[in-house]
């Protein structure tokens, strides 16, 4: 049994049961000069960066602690990526399947990955984890398993779900309640019987919430401070609008609070968190995460965590938060409406059922009713929480001064660190709202590409524009 340290002691913590195994994986040695480039980590970011440096014939390796795409392995059973096959996009790759309109379970998009990489032959060592970099006077020294390797520059790849993240209050419930977080989930039946708390309103919360209660299981939710997006609208995907406004790709540094020059507008525009995307639809299609038809279906719909103590749970009253919710649906939908106005406007509107998709709280008046603020969890038969609180961006390994904030996020411009030949890439909003998506299509790796070989003092072909 597993454990982990809780703010006031220690909870049991559920182990997982991987889903499907990982590839063999391929070794390619250690290289018998030094490098001019190293990244690590082997998804999707990675990838795209090390096609672009290909291309541009820049001599580097791609390090990957386990296998490319191993990340997708930490994914529920019934896990669908949020966006629709039809935007998955590396660099010089663009889907080209037969169900654009489909959504992705983990398995396919891992195969795509490893059928991408190996396409290309790209240099990507797997099961070589970086177990420290360090600064030296011509660039960096990567220690690891099978050696030091030594190169000019290093681009951080790994991404930032890294370590689970505990609950930010007091969280200390009775040893006997297991205790897993949504890196381990896999289905209902890795948990005890009885009703299960899930903690967390993003995207997985609200997913695994859907699965628990599809299971049969009564499910208490505690939601975040997010609204629903509109899944799909008048015969296009939702993202196929937002990218026709041209809001996915949107660089950072072009919001508005930063054009307008409102303070802290860069921080908060890299912080700013998604809305509820894509929830589990049936058929390998998604569907809108409707808070109503949730709260309808039985979940029981919780305010913000306030504590967890013993065997009583207290949260926040969850009604303006929900009211609060109902009014950005409503307002994210009218937008998506009006773009598909303008767009119908010179050109035939195809017959669809696509009105299926709108959230219900769009269109039916919700008074949300008083929901507990405190729960006795034996009393409610909970016998179970997961935990969908996110995770911490961490580098142990990373050991060079000067390159991460109080919040451990890197310094510097949009993935260019402050420490010459250091950069960062496939971040949560580090260039746009598209950086650590499927969807980003190499275009942060090519943004990247011009710093790189300016600090390796080279110039000329930059990659092509493809994806």
């Amino acid at each position: 049994m597993c454990w982990t340290e809780a703010r006031h002691g220690r909870t049991r913590v559920i182990p997982p049961a991987d889903c499907f195994p990982p590839a063999p994986a391929e070794h390619l040695g250690p290289p018998a000069h030094g490098l001019d480039l190293v990244i690590i980590g082997a998804g999707q970011a990675g990838l795209s960066l090390s096609a672009a440096l290909q291309e541009a014939s820049v001599d580097h390796r791609v390090l990957e602690a386990e296998t490319v795409g191993a990340s997708w392995r930490r994914r529920w059973d019934s896990f669908q990526t949020n966006t629709a096959n039809a935007t998955m996009a590396l660099h010089g790759y663009a889907y080209a399947g037969a169900d654009p309109e489909g959504f992705m379970a983990a398995p396919e998009v891992i195969r795509r990955l490893r059928d991408y990489a190996g396409e290309r032959s790209l240099p990507i060592d797997e099961g070589c984890a970086a177990l420290r970099v360090t600064r030296e006077a011509r660039g960096y020294t990567i220690e690891t398993h099978q050696g030091a390797i030594n190169a000019r520059a290093v681009v951080v790849a790994t991404g930032e779900y890294r370590r689970p993240r505990m609950p930010r209050v007091p969280f200390a419930p009775r040893p006997e309640l297991a205790v897993l977080h949504s890196g381990n989930y896999r289905n209902a039946q890795q948990l005890v019987d009885g009703a299960v708390l899930v903690i967390g309103g993003g995207q997985s919360g609200a997913q695994i919430a859907q699965d628990l209660r599809s299971s049969g299981r009564r499910v208490y939710w505690s939601l975040a401070e997010r609204h629903s997006h509109t899944r799909r609208l008048r015969g296009k995907d939702s993202m196929t609008w937002w990218d026709m406004a041209g809001r996915i790709h949107q660089h950072v540094s072009e919001s508005a609070g930063v054009l307008a020059g409102e303070p802290d507008a860069l921080r908060k525009a890299r912080t700013a968190e998604f809305p509820l995307i894509s929830g589990k639809g049936a058929t390998g299609r998604g569907s809108s995460i409707s808070l109503l038809a949730m709260h309808r279906e039985g979940i029981t719909l919780l305010g913000r965590l306030h504590s967890v103590v013993e065997g009583l749970a207290r949260f926040a009253d969850v009604r303006p938060q929900l009211r609060t919710a109902i009014e950005a649906t409503r307002a994210e939908y009218a937008y998506l409406d009006s773009l598909a106005s303008a767009y119908y406007a010179t050109r035939p509107e195809p017959r669809t059922d696509d009105a299926r998709y709108i959230p219900e709280e769009v269109y039916l008046h919700w008074e949300p009713a008083p929901s507990p603020r405190e729960l006795d969890l034996q009393a409610a038969g909970i016998h179970s929480v997961v935990l969908a609180t996110g995770f911490v961006a961490e580098w142990p390994w990373l050991d060079v001064a000067g390159v991460l904030d109080e919040h451990g996020y890197p310094l510097g411009e949009f993935g260019v660190s402050p420490q010459p030949g250091l950069f960062f890439i496939g971040m949560h909003n580090l260039q746009r709202m598209s950086s650590s998506f499927l969807c980003n299509g190499g275009r942060d790796a090519r943004d990247l590409l011009p710093a790189i070989l300016h600090h390796l003092g080279r110039s000329g072909s930059t990659g092509s524009d493809a994806g």
